[in-house]
């Protein structure tokens, strides 16, 4: 409320004090180190707190705080401002002395322990995993947080981050309060390592651990450690970790408890071999001999128990588990090198063997136990759907199980876990078979599950959030998410007897899907890189989970499982409907390949969709690759032609654009941009498109003499989206790795593999070499595992493609890339190296909807088009005079646009300046620089614009040229230097042509010229050309000699090609009419013994149609008298002419068909009069002035009905152009022609009397013109003359009648589509 100047005043005063008091707090904070438990320093925060758009710390109101260093603490509060810093940001930043003891008590925390009956709150969670596990546990213990004692934020959660996922930006280290940075590499450096997650446990004062899955979750060191130094352990004590999470020890354990099992290494199922069995010792342990006995330690011990057993087998490390330490082997050789990979993949674990179960399906029920005593099961899920034993996708309840059977399962998990006193979540796991509904025991996990949110979906408990309380101590059945399932009121704590009492009945089906760095083409090889982003939208009946974000990855020390899907529906279809919609929205761009694709197919197949399947399902499937993601090879090959171009155009601008930052003028960077080739390798065959760039957002692809016009739109996201295929929209994304191109078309993944010489083995995986199976100078056999690699985790073998030697270039223990040279082979055979194929055919055709004038405009701006005459034809086609001036004018004002700032200079001049005048705009250099480039097609295109600008007069009557028209032609006409003289000579020629005098100047020019000479000798004069028909304009002239000469010219100039004799100009009083009489005979006559046929003509001039009409019977009289007839002509036929020309005025021609209609019933009154004076032709001449005159002819042939095709000409016309020899071969259709001394036909061949034929006429376009320009015979003029033709054929072509979409009335069949011209 201060004035604006007292307000201005203090606002200054204290933003000086706040800068004064912050440079003090950061020069001291600079004095401060880093933190004990790995995070930033004050000094660091302090820094950070002050960038734009950063958190500024300040303290909380209930005295809490979040960060501190010593005795002084900051907590979060508002953001900073990324323009300026606010006060209220500025006093956010508080310093305050506290007591050294921070923690402060969460009452509710206390409380909610306290009343469920629990004995220790937990208020510190280290999280000693990463990935998925992490990720998932924050997430659902905040959430039990929030919803229970209402601050999600009342567990602080630690997390331990590798130099790699602080590199891949991982979700769950942004999701943690705090993180400690660990060694990066092998997890026996991090998240295995048991002395490095104890040491960070005491030093960050945490009261838990939760271990999550892999890593260290079943390493029994763990949780004993954590009982040494006072830290819980979020999971089972460390003995019975011992006992159940083994698997040798678990099934021992099993075997002890009568409970079914299958023949292994502690029981081969022999008569004489009765299984293993054992009694806890006092450590609560199996005692090492007996443990020893099921064990297989050696090579010779593995395939011993293996033939024992009998094969196929499964070789195990008891401390494995996520697909990792299992093989399968179907015989000797196999378990050798299994035996290898297993004791790699993980090092020091104990090894057995069980018999390879067929058509079992994997059945597993969820268990929880308590420290006082009970256990749960909370139903089961179905986890048949594995490949390489790791499972794709989850599912419960597990229907395909009878309900008493599953029931009889779950007590029997409850019994093994509770008699060991089991606490924590675990997973017991059976092998189940449907055909005898018989189960037996497979292992027993002690620890929480990737795929447990299964089972949470179904009984809605969180199963994190249970693992946290139990640990808490809370009794099972005080735990509100259980007493709800077993339907009691959830704030009650009365027992609940498990065993003898049954959940609340599941009416609902829970599906899952994993979704993982792994490649299905290649197997499901590992991938490791870096993900652009994830996009996925949870619905109400689909969720999930996600360990990465936007600008993540995946290292390879990493599990390559990513993501988790999960669908529910009301029963197994509707939930699996549910789940492919939601893998269908997926998006995941980035380096790594994943699944998804994969995963619809298979969710598709009719074996899953009928629950018909087993363990063993998808690994035969992917072994006979009779499931694979379905692509067009032409949309591919397509995609990847315009990804590719797309990205040389882009490289070549920015290429450009950094030489104009620099200064520096040379253009060769856009020399090639608008044409190129692009060559693309897929499935052996190499196609070659021709690649035009057409716009900015379009190109055209062409290969086999077709071309596709492509319209892109780069996305934000870096995808394409594209028009082609039946202009389907697509989307595009590219992804070039060193193996080659990897395109995501409409959702599908497809590799494009680069063309590697088989003589070079690559890795495709990144990772480690761990062995090569051959020595140098050793033959491998073709397709054979030549090296082992370690990726992800897993231990992949890679192999050879050929046959030959082999040298091993890499040593065991190197690190590796995909595309890295691994070993070299001598090839045994190289003929049968494969050959590429070079395919020469259409992969299609498609032609993008644009209007003429944007693309005359595009190619103006440098852009390729090819087709210019027809673009200019198709522009000025329809459009009325106005139109198509005004659609030229646009194009010559861009056209100087440009090339103004070009002419006269030196290009690097020219280019300077343009840089000059655009320092900050440098897209106008760009774009100014690339259309004069195009200057070889812009003159092109400039040039039919002015041929066709030439035709106006005749083309539009009445044409006057517009004040700007005449100055752009010239300012083109003036643009000096050899890149415009055709063009500024044809538009200075043009302009001059325009600056011809108005009508009434070039009638008095006509006057004086026809008056100037004999008749006869104007009729031959070139001055006369473009006067002809204004001649008749001067038929009725006051001066008779003037319109005697206008009529004399007229007759000889139009019958030239003839002998004229005796011309007669009367003034005829009964008529009124002017009268001309004329003898002729043709030029051309071939000898002969006789004279020539002597030919009569009579022009008659009358004031109008009717006044002719009326006096036709007297004129008619006066022409016999001239011919001195007294009867009618008998031997020489109809071969004479007769002209009716109406004298100058207006006169009324809108309805040229009503005149028409009228002049023929005055000629059918008449017929006998015209045949008796052997009238061929009759012609009528109606001036329009200022336009040209109307012709219209008549034939005696036709009964003296009009020649349509003849309209407009004048009488001559048809004679010179040959029209009637032409009309005998051919039905002619007239079509409009641009020039007045052209005409243009459709012809339609005609029928033959004599053949039959019934195949469709081919239709030919004809055009035939008269010139009468002086420059004709120089060869300037002859190619103006040609190329004037050229545009007339060029707009005809585009006339329906040539394209079909209009038929003439022919008796056939007509082939369309202007076969020839």
């Amino acid at each position: 409320s201060l004035p604006d100047t007292m307000a201005k005043m203090g606002r200054n005063a204290v933003a000086s004090a706040v800068a004064v008091l912050c440079m003090a707090t950061l020069a001291l904070a600079a004095y401060t180190p880093a933190s004990s438990n790995g995070a930033p320093s004050l000094r660091q925060r302090v820094q950070a707190a002050f960038a734009p758009g950063a958190s500024l710390p300040s303290l909380r109101s209930d005295g809490k705080a979040a960060l501190c260093e010593g005795r002084v603490c900051l907590a979060p509060a508002a953001k900073a401002s990324s323009k300026r810093f606010s006060l209220r940001n500025v006093f956010g930043l508080r310093m305050t002395a506290t007591a050294p003891e921070t923690e402060v008590i969460n009452d509710a925390m206390e409380a909610y322990v306290k009343e469920r009956g629990g004995n220790r709150p937990i208020r510190k969670v280290l999280i000693a995993n990463n990935g998925m596990a992490a990720t998932k546990s924050i997430l659902s213990m905040r959430q039990w947080a929030y919803m229970y004692l209402g601050d999600e934020k009342a567990i602080k959660f630690v997390a331990m981050a590798t130099p790699e996922d602080l590199n891949a930006n991982a979700e769950f280290i942004r999701l943690a309060d705090s993180f400690v940075e660990v060694p990066g590499g092998s997890n026996k450096n991090n998240y295995a390592n048991v002395d490095v997650i104890i040491d960070i446990a005491i030093r960050e004062g945490v009261d838990a651990v939760w271990p999550g899955w892999g890593h260290a979750s079943e390493n029994p060191a763990l949780p004993n450690s954590c009982v040494k130094n006072n830290i819980k352990f979020i999971g089972p004590p460390g003995p019975v970790m011992y006992v159940l999470g083994d698997k040798i020890a678990a099934n021992i354990l099993a075997q002890t408890a009568n409970v079914p099992s299958i023949p292994w290494s502690g029981s081969f199922g022999g008569p004489d071999d009765g299984p293993l069995v054992a009694e806890l010792n006092e450590e609560g342990t199996i005692p090492d001999e007996i443990f020893r006995k099921a064990q297989v330690t050696t090579q010779e011990e593995a395939l011993a128990a293996a033939n024992r057993i009998g094969y196929p087998v499964m070789l195990k490390a008891s401390e494995g588990g996520g697909g990792k330490g299992i093989r399968m082997s179907a015989n000797d050789d196999e378990l050798k090198n299994n035996f290898v990979q297993v004791s790699n993949e993980v090092p020091g674990s104990p090894m057995f063997m069980m018999q390879l179960c067929k058509n079992a399906r994997h059945l597993e029920v969820q268990i929880v136990g308590d420290e006082h005593g009970n256990a749960v099961a909370l139903n089961g899920r179905d986890c048949s759907t594995q490949r390489r034993f790791q499972k794709i996708f989850e599912e419960g309840p597990p229907t395909i199980a009878k309900p008493e059977i599953f029931r009889e399962m779950e007590l029997a998990a409850q019994r093994l876990t509770q008699s060991i006193g089991y606490v924590g979540a675990g997973t017991v796991e059976y092998l189940y078979n449907a055909e005898s509904n018989t189960f037996s025991f497979l292992e027993l996990n002690p620890r929480l599950q990737v795929e447990h949110p299964v089972t949470e979906g179904l009984t809605g408990v969180n199963l994190p959030a249970t693992q946290l309380q139990v640990a808490m101590g809370i009794p099972l059945h005080n735990i509100p998410e259980i007493r709800r399932f077993y339907g009691r009121d959830p704030t009650g704590t009365d027992k609940i007897d498990f065993a003898t009492e049954e959940y609340m009945p599941i009416n609902h089906h829970v599906l899952a899907a994993r979704i993982t760095a792994e490649n299905p083409d290649e197997g499901f090889k590992p991938t490791s890189g870096m993900v652009e982003r994830v996009k996925f939208q949870s619905t109400p009946n689909v969720w999930g989970y996600f360990s990465i974000g936007t600008n993540g990855g995946i290292h390879e020390f990493a599990d390559s499982q990513f993501g988790h899907l999960f669908a529910t529906g009301p029963n197994r279809e509707e939930a699996r409907k549910a789940l492919v919609l939601a893998l269908k929205e997926i998006d995941v761009r980035g380096e790594i390949r994943n699944p998804v694709e994969y995963l619809v197919k298979l969710l598709e197949t009719p074996e899953f969709k009928s629950n018909n399947i087993d363990t063993s399902w998808l690994d035969g499937i992917i072994k006979s690759k009779s499931v694979t993601v379905g692509f067009d090879t032409n949309t591919v090959v397509t995609g990847a032609a315009l990804y590719r171009a797309h990205q040389q155009i882009k490289k070549d601008l920015a290429r450009f654009s950094d030489s104009l930052s620099k200064g520096q003028t040379a253009t060769s960077d856009l020399k090639d941009i608008n044409s190129f080739s692009q060559e693309i390798i897929f499935e052996d065959k190499k196609y070659q498109f021709d690649v035009t760039r057409m716009s900015n957002d379009r190109l055209k692809l062409t290969l086999g003499g077709e071309s596709q016009d492509i319209k892109i739109r780069e996305q934000p996201d870096g995808s394409l989206l594209c028009n082609f295929g039946s202009n389907i929209v697509r989307k595009v994304y590219g992804q070039e790795e060193p193996l080659g191109l990897r395109m995501i078309v409409d959702g599908t993944t497809i590799m494009l593999p680069n063309v590697f010489d088989p003589s070079e083995l690559r890795s495709d995986v990144t990772g480690k070499v761990v062995r090569f199976l051959y020595e140098d100078g050793e033959e491998v056999p073709a397709n054979t595992p030549y090296v082992e690699c370690e990726a992800m985790k897993m231990i992949m073998q890679l192999r050879t493609t050929e046959a030959g030697k082999i040298t091993n270039v890499l040593q065991p223990g190197s690190i590796i890339g995909a595309g890295d040279l691994l070993a070299e082979m001598e090839l045994k055979d190289p003929s049968k190296v494969k050959k590429i194929e070079v395919v020469t055919t259409s992969v299609g055709s498609f032609e993008a909807e644009q209007t003429p004038l944007e693309t005359a405009e595009l190619v103006l701006q440098g852009f390729e088009i090819s087709d210019i005459e027809p673009l200019v034809s198709k522009l000025l086609f329809d459009l009325t005079a106005d139109q198509a001036i005004e659609a030229i004018d646009s194009l010559l004002e861009q056209y100087l646009a440009v090339e103004d700032k070009f002419k006269g200079k030196p290009l690097d001049a020219a280019v300077l300046e343009l840089i000059a005048a655009n320092k900050d705009n440098q897209a106008v250099v760009i774009d100014t620089v690339q259309a004069h480039l195009g200057i070889k097609r812009k003159n092109a295109l400039v040039l039919a614009l002015l041929r066709n600008m030439a035709s106006f007069p005749d083309r539009y009557p009445g044409f006057k040229v517009p004040e700007l028209t005449q100055q752009l032609l010239d300012r083109v006409g003036s643009l000096p230097g050899k890149i415009y003289g055709e063009v500024s000579t044809t538009a200075a020629a043009i302009s001059e042509e325009f600056k011809i005098p108005d009508y009434s100047a070039r009638l008095d020019e006509l006057i004086s010229l026809i008056t100037s000479d004999t008749p006869e000798a104007v009729s031959k004069s070139r001055k006369l050309s473009l006067s002809v028909d204004l001649l008749s304009e001067l038929f009725s002239h006051d001066d008779v000699k003037v319109r005697d000469a206008a009529l004399e010219v007229y007759i000889r100039r139009v019958y030239r090609s003839h002998l004229i004799e005796d011309v007669k100009i009367v003034d005829n009083g009964e008529t009124g009419s002017t009268d001309v009489f004329w003898n002729f005979k043709l030029r051309d006559a071939p000898p002969q013994s006789e004279a020539p046929v002597k030919r009569y003509g009579m022009l008659s001039v009358v004031d109008s149609v009717a006044e002719a009409e009326k006096k036709l019977p007297a004129i008619l009289g006066s022409y016999k008298t001239h011919m001195e007839l007294e009867g009618c002509l008998t031997e020489e036929g109809c071969v004479n002419t007769f002209h009716v020309s109406l004298r100058s005025g207006e006169h009324e021609m809108s309805d040229a068909d009503t005149v028409v209609s009228q002049i023929e019933g005055a000629l059918k009154e008449n017929t006998d009069d015209l045949r008796c004076l052997g009238v061929r032709m009759v012609n009528y001449l109606i001036p329009q002035p200022p336009r040209l005159p109307r012709y219209f002819a008549f034939l005696e042939c036709n009964g003296y009905s009009e020649e349509p095709l003849r309209r407009d000409m004048r009488p001559s016309f048809p004679y010179l152009l040959e029209l009637t020899r032409l009309s005998i071969n051919y039905d002619l259709t007239r079509i409009p022609a641009l020039g007045r001394n052209a005409q243009l036909w459709i012809g339609t061949e005609k029928a033959d009397d004599n053949v039959a034929i019934s195949r469709p006429r081919p239709q030919t376009v004809f055009l035939r013109a008269i010139s009468h320009s002086v420059d004709t015979e120089t060869q300037a003029g002859a190619e103006r003359l040609l190329l004037s033709a050229m545009d007339e054929l060029e707009r005809a072509m585009l006339h329906p009648l040539v394209t079909g979409a209009e038929q003439p009335k022919t008796p056939y069949p007509i082939q369309y589509g202007g076969g020839s011209s």
